[in-house]
């Protein structure tokens, strides 16, 4: 028979609870109501706990579980669900992980995104064409043989773009989700080409790099969106020689030149918990779906997957239709000037639709699309294009 561990309340909070814990119990020698929560929780992550009321005080006994659980946390899950995909990219996730589909240990965002299916390749190729004008001229002239944008309409492909950008962040919080629940090993490290081919640069260099990139950006008057969709601009090409000379001339922690070329960061992920652990990862965050995972797991990941697809062309379709709302209120405001003088010298050089065009800063291209009520059909399509390998 397994031995049972006895817990005062002090020695409760000695055990499992946290500093700030310890010295609040130190101090009034009691705990509220949350606290004594919080802590429970924790502790059932290590022990089965049946609580027995003494008098004025609680003796909590414990047993000790085979292997530790994660804590529950309703917030995590309330807030997941925000996005509509986020649950079934939980779920794709863990089972890739469980059945050891991942070739790699350490791994590129946008390739571990490929590798779990949660892009395709060609959304992964769209997302590194924003470094490679050639590239991205490709996926424009596909766009446009395809017959979803026309020559001024380039900027809709941009704007996809930043949708598809987006899926990075959430896989990030996917990944620090897991890390958290004891499922993965999960930190980030950077790499580059340099004088020698691909190179490891230690924090202290990759630091010194980006103070260095801030100010050549504020120098030159630019931002990350100038970057992508003003590549052409004279201020961003200026940039562009000026911080390709300067990286070049990045010194390592030894002081040697490393001549670096380009750089990029990968995150190392390394599966840590066992697969009862994966199991209870669900159990706790997608309790919806653990039978289904129970019954038939091939036919369930597959379901998911598609599931996930859905789901995520809903919520890119939805982000959309913002967009659209709000570029035609801006279209419909009326142009006001600050006297009649001003009004009549204004009037004299443009009319007042190209004014409107002015004031809206937007392609007119793109403009047009909205106006005609076709910006939400196109965008659908553009997502079909980039995932019809799913």
């Amino acid at each position: 028979m397994e031995q049972k561990i006895k817990f005062t309340t002090e020695e409760l909070v000695m055990e499992f609870g946290t500093k700030a814990q310890k010295a609040n119990f130190k101090r009034d020698g009691k705990l509220g109501s949350r606290t004594r929560e919080s802590i429970i929780k924790t502790a059932e992550q290590y022990y089965t706990i049946e609580i027995v009321r003494r008098g004025r005080n609680n003796v909590y006994v414990c047993k000790k579980r085979i292997e530790k659980v994660m804590k529950k946390d309703g917030r995590v899950r309330s807030g997941r669900e925000q996005v509509e995909h986020r649950i079934p990219m939980d779920i794709i996730v863990a089972t890739h992980l469980e059945f050891d589909m991942t070739e790699n240990a350490s791994m590129s965002l946008g390739k571990w995104a490929v590798e779990f299916g949660v892009i395709t390749n060609l959304e992964y190729d769209l997302l590194c064409s924003r470094h490679n004008s050639k590239v991205r001229q490709k996926h424009i002239d596909v766009a446009i043989g395809n017959g979803i944008i026309e020559d001024d309409q380039t900027k809709l492909l941009d704007e996809f773009t930043q949708y598809c950008l987006e899926i990075y962040g959430q896989l990030v919080k996917t990944l620090e989700h897991m890390k958290k629940c004891g499922i993965i090993v999960f930190y980030e490290n950077w790499k580059g080409y340099g004088n020698k081919g691909k190179i490891n640069i230690c924090p202290e260099t990759m630091k010194r790099i980006q103070r260095l990139r801030r100010e050549l950006m504020m120098k030159h008057n630019v931002v990350e969106f100038n970057l992508t969709a003003h590549y052409n601009a004279r201020k961003v090409k200026n940039f562009k020689r000026e911080w390709n000379e300067a990286l070049a001339e990045v010194k390592d922690e030894f002081n040697n030149v490393l001549g670096i070329e380009l750089y990029w960061k990968e995150y190392a992920l390394i599966l840590k918990a066992t697969s009862k652990a994966l199991q209870q990862y669900l159990e706790t965050y997608c309790v919806d779906v653990l039978e289904a995972y129970m019954k038939n797991k091939d036919l369930f990941i597959n379901e998911t997957e598609e599931d996930y697809v859905l789901k995520r062309k809903a919520n890119f379709m939805k982000k959309a239709e913002k967009r659209h709302k709000q570029k035609l209120k801006d279209y419909e405001q009326k142009i006001e000037f600050c006297n009649k003088e001003d009004e009549e010298m204004i009037k004299y050089f443009y009319t007042q639709k190209e004014l409107e065009d002015i004031i809206a800063g937007y392609d007119l291209g793109v403009k047009r699309l909205h106006i005609q009520y076709l910006y939400l059909e196109r965008m659908g399509q553009l997502f079909d294009m980039y995932n019809k390998c799913l």
